[in-house]
């Protein structure tokens, strides 16, 4: 198989997120609220908080891969069939995010749903990373990969793998959890490493 452009593997990755963040949005139903007084209106509005915040999340989540793939493509002229069928199982874990948020907050106490949304992140996490470890080793001709760039790249994959195993004994740790690894990856890497 010729070497494909990386443009064409973006312009693809671009339209698989872009399709993801859409059916995350159209999760968000508009409330119907029964009550005509304040106070019993805020509470049913307060009642629809777990849907807005796993919203927040997955959209935060994929918008941080969104921005990181980018990142990780921009050097790359050429791509082997490897790092194309890499790039296609993270993107069919990422289609798959936003079942995992409807999941979530549908059922935001139940352990088998939040055990759910933290696979699918793990799987996410760990394509994506394979993916970029794969491509900063063809752009930089097959040298050994930097322990600083292989830690950077396992924070997600051992968080998510942590919340997993946590939604099963508390829920709420597994929460806490699932926020970390976007709060990591949103701040700016120090080095090129």
């Amino acid at each position: 198989m010729h070497n494909i452009k990386r443009h064409r593997l973006e312009q693809f990755s671009d339209g698989v997120i872009a399709i993801a963040i859409t059916l995350l949005a159209f999760e968000l139903k508009a409330p119907v609220l029964s009550a005509n007084d304040l106070q019993n209106s805020f509470f049913q509005l307060l009642d629809l908080l777990p849907t807005l915040l796993t919203f927040i999340l997955s959209f935060v989540t994929i918008a941080i891969l969104w921005v990181n793939h980018h990142q990780m493509t921009e050097h790359i002229d050429n791509l082997s069939r490897k790092i194309i069928w890499a790039n296609m199982v993270f993107l069919m874990f990422l289609a798959l995010i936003p079942f995992a948020t409807r999941a979530i907050a549908e059922n935001p106490y139940n352990f088998v749903s939040v055990t759910t949304y933290g696979f699918i992140m793990l799987c996410t996490s760990l394509s994506f990373s394979i993916t970029h470890l794969w491509i900063h080793k063809k752009i930089n001709h097959n040298v050994s990969l930097s322990s600083k760039l292989i830690k950077r790249s396992l924070i997600g994959p051992i968080l998510y793998t942590c919340a997993t195993v946590a939604a099963f004994n508390y829920v709420p740790i597994a929460y806490f959890l699932l926020m970390i690894p976007p709060l990591y990856y949103f701040l700016p890497k120090k080095s090129q490493g």
